[in-house]
C-alpha cells in the first residue's frame, strides 16, 4: 500500500499536463518519432519530481512485537523490588513469540540502553550506571520510542515507583502516542512497610522587622504514627528543640522565634526519628531578612582592625572585618552584607569559586563591592582576568594600553612527576601553564617571553619571542608536560643566565617554579643568582607546597633580588606570576607623591571640600573603564576613585590605599571618616519602595517562584517591571520571566537542578533598588517521596491506551494500534528523475540519424549473411551434388582433408560452381 504524505503536490499534475500539450504542438523541426519520444520523457521526469514532492511511502502492516522494558533504578527502588522488577520481565519474556523483539533500558536521573531490541528470552542482570539521586521517566520514555524496531508493533513496560523528580511523563507519553507506541506499567513499591519520615518543607516571612516575633513552619511527612525530635537552628546555632507527635502522612509544626540582629539569616530544621530508614531527609532550610543598618564585610590581608574599618563604625555603619580566610564559601553567606570590601588583598589568598560567587552576588543580587589599593590589590595582586577583575569599574590590562620599559620574562617550571598530581580535577602542570598562559596576556606586544620546563633535562615549550602573536605563544605553552625525575636547580639557573644575557629590554626577569619539597643541586644556585643580579637580571621563586627546601628558595629569592612566593596549591599560581610579573617589570605601582584631582559631582565629595583632599604617595596602575565613572584621578591622569553599574550591584575601584602607607595623610584627614562612609553608601544597595512576598518551591526539576506585589499603601500591584534574577549555589546568573496570574500575584520557572541555596532578586529602578529572598534544596528530592506514585502512572498509560500489568503474559497480548511499517519512496523518485534528467537532454538536443543507423545495420547484416559457414546447407547440396557426378573416387579425392582449416565458405561454392559448368560443356 502507497499513501503520499504530502498529497497536495499531487495538483502539479494539472499543470504539468497542460504545458505538456500546450509545448507538444509548438515544438518544430523535429521528426514525429523523435518529438513523441522526446516528450514521454519529459513527462516522466516531471511525474517523478511531483512523486518525490508529494512524499509517497510504503506501507504495510507490522509484524511481530517489539517490547522494551522501562525499569526505574532510583535510589527510592529498594534493592527487593529490584530483584522482582528482573524476576517480572524474565517472565514476561517467555510469553513472547517468535517474531516479538524485546530490550531493556535502565533510568535514574539519566536514561541508558541496557539490551538494544533483539531476540532477547532471559536477564540475569542490569549492569547499566544510571545517577539514582533522581528519576527523569519522561527521558526514559523519549529513549525507548526512539528504540523500537521498525516493521513491529511497539510497546513500552514501565516499571517504576512514579515518583518522577524532572521531567513530564505524560507529555513524553502523548507524543509516544502519535507514533503508535503502547504504555502499560507495572508499579513498584506498593508492598513498602519501612519506617520513613522526611521534612518536606520549611517556609517563613520573606522579610521581617527588627525584633519582631514571627513563625515558622516545618511540613513533616511520615509514614506512621511515631515521635521526634525537631531542632531549629539559626545561622549555624541551634535556638530550639522540641518534641514533636507525628501522625501517619503529613503534619506541620509552627515554631515562633525573633531576630535582634539585621541582616539574611538561614535556618535550619533538623529532624530525629526512632526507626528512621534514611535520615538524609530530616532537614529543610529557609531564610529571613532582617532590615536595618547597612552592614559590611571588611576583608584585609591583616585582619585587625585598621583605619578603614574604624572610620566607617564611626559613621554609624556596622562593619565585620576578617582576613582573607573568612570569605564566604556560599552564596547565602554573602547576603548578611550590604557591601564587600577588599583591603589591599591578594588574589592568591582565595579561590577561584570564592571570586566566582562573589560576582554573582554584585550581579544578581546587588551586593555592592569596593577594592582598594596597596601591594596586594589590582595588578600587582594578581587579580589579573580573574572573575573579580570582570566586576571592577577599572581595566587592569594596562601594558596593553601604556608605555613601559621594555621587558623580558622567562619561566622555568617543574616538569617533574610530582606535577602530574591531581588537584581539584586537573593536573598541576596544566596549572601551571594556565599561570604561564595568564602571564603571557600581560605582557605588552613589544615585550618577550619564554616558557620552559625543567626536568632531567631542560627544554623550551615555547622559545623567548616578541609576545605579539599571544595565542601563538600560549598554544606552545599549552604543550608542558611532565617527565620523570625533579627539578635540577643549578642546570635551571644556568639556562636562565645564557638565556636571558643574550635579551636586549631594560628589564630582565627569571620566574623560577620548584617543587619545595624536591629540589635537587642546589650548589652554586646563590651565586648565579647573584651574578644574574649584578647583570640586572632578576629572579623570584614560587615554592609549591611548604617544604624541606623552602629555606633554600628564600635565600635564592633574596640572592636574585626578586620576591619569594610560597603556593599552597597549584590554583593559585596563576594570581601570583601575574602578580609577580607586573611587580617585578615595575608596570603595577606608580610611586611618587601627588595630589588628587576631582570631579565636579562626584557622590562620594558631597560636602567635601576638593582643596582639602591630602596627597597620596602612591597608587595601582589601572586604565579607564567604558561606561564606568571616574570621580577621581591621579597627576598623570589615571583613575584614582571610579564607580560604575554591574548588574544589579554597584562595583567601586580606589587604586591607592586606605592605610598609613600610601594614604598616611588621608588616616589623619578630618574628613576620612566621611569620604569613606559616603562611598560605602553609595554601593550599599537599598530596598525596594514596594514590598515583595516570594514563595519559592522545587518541583520536577524546576523552581517555582511565586511572587505577590504591593505597594506601600498594601494596594497588589499590576503590571510591574521590575527584574528577577536568581544565583544558584554554583554562582551561576538566571534571569526569570514572571507572567501576572491575578492582581498582584506573578509566576515564574526557572532551572533547579543543583543542591544548595538559591538566592532569588527582585530589582527595582535599574537594579538601584532590590528586594532578596532565598530558598534551599537540601537533599535530591528522590530522597522525599518513599509512597509509589499509581496515579502517575496511570494517567501516562491511559494517554497511549495502555494498562496496569499483573501478569506477564499481558505483555505479549496484541497491541490495539499495531500501526504500520513506513517506508519513504521520496528518494527513489528523486533518483530516477535524475537518471531521466540527461536523457531528456540528449533526446531534445541531440538529432540521432535513425535512419542512416538502420541501413548501416543492415547492410552489416547482409555482409554476414555472404560469409556462409561451412556447415551452410546449400553448400552440402552442391557437395552431394559434385559427388552424384563424379562418382565416389572423384569425390574423394576432390574433398578437402579432415586436417586441413576451413576454408572460406564463399570461395568453395565458386569452385563448385565452375566445376558444375565445365561438366556441362
Amino acid at each position: 500500500m502507497i499513501r503520499f504524505a504530502e498529497p497536495i503536490y499531487l495538483l502539479l499534475f494539472i499543470p504539468a499536463a497542460i504545458g505538456l500539450w500546450l509545448s507538444f504542438g509548438h515544438v518544430h523541426g523535429m521528426m514525429r518519432g523523435r518529438k513523441i519520444f522526446a516528450f514521454v520523457l519529459r513527462a516522466l521526469l516531471a511525474t517523478c519530481l511531483i512523486f518525490a514532492l508529494a512524499a509517497p511511502e510504503a506501507r504495510r502492516p507490522s509484524v511481530g512485537l517489539s517490547a522494551i522494558f522501562v525499569v526505574d533504578r532510583s535510589d527510592s527502588i529498594s534493592d527487593t523490588d529490584k530483584k522482582a522488577a528482573i524476576e517480572y520481565i524474565n517472565s514476561a519474556l517467555e510469553e513472547l513469540g517468535p517474531q516479538d523483539e524485546a530490550g531493556v533500558i535502565a533510568f535514574g536521573s539519566d536514561a541508558a540502553i541496557e539490551i538494544a531490541p533483539s531476540n532477547l528470552r532471559k536477564i540475569s542482570r542490569i549492569m547499566s550506571v544510571t545517577n539514582g539521586v533522581g528519576t527523569d521517566l519522561a527521558a526514559a520514555i523519549r529513549l525507548a520510542s526512539a528504540s523500537h524496531s521498525d516493521g513491529k508493533s511497539k510497546r513500552i513496560i514501565v516499571l517504576s515507583d512514579g515518583n518522577e523528580t524532572q521531567g513530564e511523563a505524560v507529555e513524553a507519553a502523548s507524543v509516544a502516542e502519535i507514533d503508535n507506541v503502547q504504555i502499560d506499567y507495572v508499579a513498584l513499591g506498593i508492598q513498602q512497610t519501612t519506617d520513613e519520615v522526611a521534612v518536606l518543607d520549611i517556609s517563613a516571612p520573606t522579610e521581617i522587622a527588627l525584633s519582631q516575633t514571627f513563625d515558622l513552619r516545618a511540613t513533616i511527612d511520615s509514614t506512621k504514627n511515631t515521635e521526634a525530635i525537631l531542632r531549629l537552628d539559626r545561622d549555624g546555632v541551634v535556638v530550639k528543640e522540641t518534641s514533636v507527635k507525628l501522625s501517619t502522612g503529613r503534619s506541620q509544626i509552627l515554631i515562633s522565634d525573633v531576630i535582634d540582629k539585621p541582616g539574611f539569616h538561614r535556618y535550619r530544621a533538623t529532624l530525629t526519628a526512632k526507626n528512621d530508614t534514611d535520615a538524609r531527609n530530616n532537614v529543610g532550610s529557609t531564610f529571613v531578612t532582617v532590615r536595618g543598618r547597612p552592614h559590611v564585610l571588611v576583608i584585609q590581608q591583616n585582619p585587625s582592625s585598621g583605619p578603614l574599618a574604624q572610620a566607617i563604625r564611626e559613621q554609624g555603619i556596622i562593619a565585620d572585618v576578617f582576613g582573607p580566610s573568612g570569605m564566604p564559601t556560599r552564596v547565602d553567606e554573602f547576603q548578611n552584607y550590604d557591601a564587600v570590601i577588599f583591603n589591599d588583598v591578594n588574589a592568591a589568598s582565595m579561590t577561584a569559586q570564592q571570586m566566582k560567587l562573589l560576582g554573582s552576588a554584585v550581579k544578581d543580587t546587588g551586593i555592592g563591592f569596593a577594592m582598594i589599593g596597596g601591594e596586594n590589590s589590582f595588578l600587582p595582586g594578581g587579580w589579573y582576568r580573574t572573575p573579580v577583575a570582570e566586576v571592577l569599574p577599572v581595566d587592569l590590562d594596562i601594558r596593553q594600553r601604556k608605555t613601559f620599559p621594555s621587558t623580558s620574562v622567562l619561566i622555568v617550571v617543574d616538569a617533574s612527576g610530582s606535577m602530574s598530581m591531581i588537584e581539584d580535577g586537573v593536573e598541576k602542570i596544566r596549572l601551571a601553564a594556565k599561570a604561564a598562559e595568564t602571564t603571557v596576556n600581560l605582557m605588552a606586544p613589544r615585550d618577550r617571553v619564554g616558557v620552559a620546563g625543567s626536568t632531567d633535562g631542560i627544554e623550551f615549550v615555547a622559545p623567548m619571542q616578541q609576545a605579539d602573536d599571544k595565542p601563538g605563544v600560549i598554544s606552545q605553552v599549552r604543550k608542558l608536560s611532565t617527565g620523570g625525575g625533579g627539578i635540577y636547580c643549578r642546570p635551571s639557573m644556568r639556562f636562565a643566565q645564557t638565556t636571558l644575557e643574550a635579551e636586549k629590554s631594560k628589564v630582565r626577569h627569571l620566574i623560577l617554579l620548584a617543587d619545595g619539597a624536591d629540589c635537587d643541586q642546589q650548589e652554586e644556585c646563590i651565586p648565579i643568582a647573584i651574578a644574574m643580579r649584578a647583570q640586572k637580571i632578576t629572579t623570584s621563586v614560587v615554592a609549591i607546597g611548604d617544604g624541606e627546601h623552602v629555606p633554600f628558595l628564600k635565600r635564592l629569592a633574596t640572592a636574585g633580588g626578586g620576591k619569594y612566593y610560597l603556593a599552597r596549591k597549584a590554583g593559585q599560581l596563576p594570581a601570583i606570576f601575574t602578580q609577580d610579573a607586573a611587580v617585578m617589570s615595575r608596570s603595577a605601582i606608580e610611586e611618587g607623591v601627588f595630589l588628587p584631582k576631582s570631579v565636579i559631582g562626584e557622590e562620594i565629595l558631597r560636602g567635601i571640600e576638593p582643596n582639602s583632599i591630602p596627597a597620596l604617595y602612591a597608587y595601582c596602575l589601572a586604565s579607564d573603564r567604558p561606561l564606568a565613572r571616574t570621580g577621581m584621578r591621579t597627576a598623570k591622569d589615571d583613575p584614582l576613585l571610579a564607580t560604575w553599574q554591574y548588574g544589579l550591584g554597584t562595583t567601586l575601584a580606589f587604586t591607592s590605599d586606605a592605610q598609613a602607607r600610601w594614604a598616611a595623610k588621608w588616616v589623619t584627614w578630618q574628613q576620612f571618616g566621611a569620604f569613606w562612609a559616603q562611598a560605602v553608601r553609595v554601593i550599599t544597595r537599598r530596598t525596594t519602595q514596594n514590598e515583595y512576598q516570594l514563595a519559592t518551591r522545587q518541583d520536577g526539576g524546576k523552581g517555582i517562584l511565586e511572587v505577590k506585589a504591593y505597594d506601600r499603601f498594601g494596594n497588589p500591584l499590576n503590571s510591574i517591571n521590575a527584574k528577577v534574577r536568581v544565583s544558584t549555589p554554583e554562582g551561576n546568573s538566571l534571569e526569570v520571566a514572571l507572567s501576572q496570574q491575578a492582581p498582584g500575584l506573578y509566576k515564574g520557572e526557572f532551572a533547579a537542578n543543583e543542591l544548595g541555596t538559591y538566592v532569588v532578586t527582585i530589582a527595582e529602578d535599574g537594579g538601584k533598588r532590590v528586594s532578596t529572598a532565598g530558598f534551599s534544596i537540601p537533599y535530591p528530592p528522590e530522597y522525599k517521596r518513599f509512597r509509589s506514585n499509581t496515579p502517575l502512572l496511570e494517567r501516562m498509560s491511559k494517554v497511549t491506551g495502555g494498562m496496569a500489568l499483573t501478569k506477564p503474559e499481558d505483555v505479549a497480548r496484541p497491541v490495539a494500534s499495531a500501526g504500520f511499517s513506513i517506508t519513504p519512496l521520496w528518494a527513489l523518485f528523486a533518483l530516477l528523475a535524475a537518471l531521466l534528467l540527461p536523457l531528456d537532454v540528449a533526446a531534445r538536443r541531440i538529432a540521432v540519424p535513425i535512419g542512416a543507423l538502420a541501413k548501416q545495420v543492415a547492410d552489416r547484416l547482409k555482409r554476414r549473411e555472404r560469409a556462409v559457414p561451412a556447415t551452410d546447407p546449400r553448400v552440402e547440396r552442391l557437395r552431394k551434388a559434385k559427388q552424384r557426378a563424379h562418382g565416389p573416387q572423384r569425390a574423394t579425392v576432390e574433398a578437402p582433408a579432415a586436417t586441413e582449416p576451413a576454408k572460406e565458405p564463399a570461395a568453395a561454392a565458386t569452385r563448385l560452381l565452375d566445376a558444375k559448368r565445365r561438366r556441362g560443356e
